[in-house]
């Protein structure tokens, strides 16, 4: 029950919401995740911490670049159900 209300409380957020929507088409770089929620970068990082630490989001390091993809199902589902579309990323926000 505590991981489900961790997750509610992650999605609760619009910020976080952009987020998710962002990565529903994939892996990205959190470099092209900053311009494409409209968020500063520390602003745009302590999200994506809240989204781990909830079992939303994984990260790995591929040097200086850290990349996400969305680790939960139940998220996605969640998104659906409210008709949340995915964000799409222009391409010139491409991973570099």
């Amino acid at each position: 029950m505590q991981g489900k209300i961790k997750l509610l409380k992650a999605l609760g957020d619009e910020t976080r919401i952009k987020i998710v929507q962002c990565l529903m088409d994939g892996e990205r770089c959190a470099c092209t995740l900053v311009p494409a929620v409209g968020k500063a970068q520390p602003t745009v990082s302590q999200h994506l911490r809240v989204l781990e630490e909830a079992g939303v989001l994984e990260s790995r390091r591929e040097g200086v670049n850290i990349w996400y993809r969305i680790r939960s199902p139940e998220a996605i589902r969640i998104l659906e159900i409210l008709e949340i579309p995915k964000i799409e990323i222009p391409t010139s926000l491409e991973d570099p």
